[in-house]
């Protein structure tokens, strides 16, 4: 069974006549009857009844002339919509991201899609690393955005900045009002941060930082967004570490000390599947 058959299966419905019917379609009438008995013998289904003077559909004829045409409008449907996919006419591109970017790539690469390709749909989804991950992995998302991420062999990135990390402590602690360069002054401090489960990468970075100055950071609450652990440390629960972006905008009664001296840097990852590098081309060279 191919198109053209269900083309001409549905000009017959509509003529029930074989002749009228060859001749719109420009065959010879014995070429459409057996292109008939041949669709018939596919689907194990009598579509016409026949007699000398009638053609009429049988039942099941009848079912299949109203799915043969709802399926042939959706096939015409899917190719034009196809070809303004590939045009960047329409279509969708999802991209998940950490709350940090949203602060700093993520709205210019929207703008940038939407001025290039007014109907193309954009979907961006904040969450952590490790639910980037998995969304990109099952092409929930095409692309994600996430800070010092850790990826599997069958993704590709490339680093699109890199920054300061922000010590965030609340508005009226001890630390506030002093200059800090050597983070053991937090040994005893209570942190916020994501769930190493959640935030995949970056969590780690975090650890490496304050092991580096010979202590284990002592984490006490968990959040995955920044906006959160900025409440929570508002709120005196604990100091937090974040990437500078993450901090940017926020009026708060919290303390932000940047921490220009630290070698370390929070680097902002964007990350595809590497089976769709051809396919995602044009929106990473957006960034």
């Amino acid at each position: 069974m191919d198109v053209q058959q269900i083309n001409n299966f549905l000009v017959l419905c509509k003529t029930l006549n074989y002749r009228k019917a060859a001749e719109q379609i420009n065959i010879v009438q014995p070429a459409l009857s057996r292109q008939i008995q041949l669709l018939e013998n596919e689907m194990g289904a009598l579509l016409f009844n026949r007699s000398k003077r009638t053609v009429t559909l049988t039942e099941a004829g009848l079912f299949f002339q109203k799915e043969a045409d709802r399926i042939l409008q959706d096939l015409n449907k899917t190719i034009a919509r196809t070809a303004q996919i590939n045009n960047g006419e329409a279509g969708e591109v999802r991209i998940t991201h950490a709350s940090s970017a949203m602060n700093t790539v993520v709205p210019s690469f929207l703008v940038k899609v939407k001025r290039k390709w007014p109907n193309l749909k954009t979907i961006a989804q904040e969450t952590s690393n490790f639910e980037q991950i998995e969304m990109v992995l099952a092409r929930k998302a095409d692309i994600g955005v996430a800070p010092n991420v850790m990826l599997p062999p069958e993704m590709r990135s490339k680093v699109l900045y890199k920054e300061n990390y922000v010590l965030i402590l609340p508005g009226d602690h001890p630390l506030a009002k002093k200059k800090i360069t050597d983070l053991s002054v937090l040994r005893d401090e209570t942190f916020i941060l994501p769930q190493v489960s959640t935030g995949v990468g970056y969590v780690e970075a975090i650890l490496q930082l304050c092991q580096g100055f010979g202590f284990k950071p002592n984490v006490a609450h968990e959040s995955a967004h920044a906006m959160g652990v900025m409440r929570l440390v508002e709120a005196g629960l604990g100091v937090s570490i974040e990437p500078l972006s993450s901090v940017s905008g926020a009026d708060m009664n919290i303390k932000l000390i940047e921490l220009k001296n630290l070698p370390q840097k929070a680097s902002m990852v964007l990350f595809w599947l590497r089976e769709r590098d051809a396919e995602l081309s044009r929106f990473i060279e957006m960034f």
